[in-house]
């Protein structure tokens, strides 16, 4: 144990040797090292590696999960709009989106497109957006005054056939 040192002229002289002691030519032997008692300190790195592969397999589920899957969804009442918008234009699908047939004719100079056996809440999504650009006839019945509610009437049962006059 060291014993403080005063200071002044009465601390006494502390003998420090010259030269420090030499090594000891035969090694010491290390206190024996205690075994862990727990178990994650016997398993080693393999149980931590483990675990980061599960939670880097779960957050790529997730996000893949989060994206929507494998592909994009397409919804068919779009792209049935989109076909009768085309077909207008000259380029004709010979079957729309819900597989029923979709027809061109021009009649004193405007053109009409005709979808069959469109199922009936597409008939009522794809009409209310087509009677924004032109007229709407549902099962050969022209309303009046088109409403959501007319229409969903209009486009009752299983198939529905819808003509679009698109303005010109």
């Amino acid at each position: 144990m060291a014993r403080p040192m005063a200071m002044g002229p009465q601390a006494p002289h502390q003998y420090r040797p010259a030269h420090p002691a030499a090594p000891s030519p035969q090694p010491q032997a290390h206190p024996a090292r205690r075994p862990s008692l727990h178990p994650a300190h016997q398993a080693g790195h393999g149980g931590l590696i483990a675990l980061a592969l599960i939670v880097l397999a779960a957050m790529a589920a997730a996000c893949w999960i989060w994206l929507g899957g494998a592909a994009p969804k397409v919804d068919p009442g779009a792209q049935l709009q989109a076909q009768m918008e085309a077909a207008a234009r000259g380029v004709i699908a010979p079957t729309h989106a819900f597989g029923g047939s979709l027809t061109v004719m021009r009649d004193n100079g405007r053109t009409n497109v005709t979808a069959e056996k469109v199922p009936s809440r597409a008939c009522v999504q794809v009409g209310w957006r087509l009677a924004k650009e032109g007229t709407i006839i549902v099962n050969g019945v022209l309303a009046p005054r088109l409403s959501a509610a007319k229409l969903s009437e209009l486009c009752s049962g299983e198939d529905a056939t819808l003509l679009w006059v698109p303005d010109e």
